[in-house]
């Protein structure tokens, strides 16, 4: 016994390309404003007693340690590392939001939050 052959109809499926852009170097303002703090401290630093007390400086606000009195305090934290830390935060809120999206459409040339 013959068979017929069943023609079946095939349904093309096109698959969108992801859009490919060149990488543009950007600067986040947010992290780059929590830097400001400590770089204040290490000019301080440098108008009290040099290039050794620079590194004290910046050591202290970015740990929490001071050498020269050998003991932690969370104060210290405030002109160093809590900043760059909530400029990091805020740069990552506003990408999930998408802001730095909108300004690159906007056609801003460099700058993110």
């Amino acid at each position: 016994m013959a068979t017929k052959a069943i023609a079946r109809r095939r349904r093309t499926v096109y698959v969108r390309r992801a859009a490919r852009r060149a990488s543009k170097m950007t600067v986040p303002v947010a992290v780059i404003a929590g830097f400001m703090p400590l770089a204040n401290q290490a000019i301080i630093g440098y108008k009290e007693g040099g290039l050794s007390r620079v590194s004290d400086r910046v050591v202290s606000s970015l740990t929490g340690y001071d050498p020269a009195v050998q003991r932690w305090e969370f104060a210290y934290l405030k002109n160093g590392a809590l900043p760059i830390l909530g400029g990091i935060l805020v740069h990552k809120i506003a990408s999930r939001l998408g802001v730095n999206r909108a300004l690159g459409r906007a056609g801003v040339p460099f700058i993110r939050i």
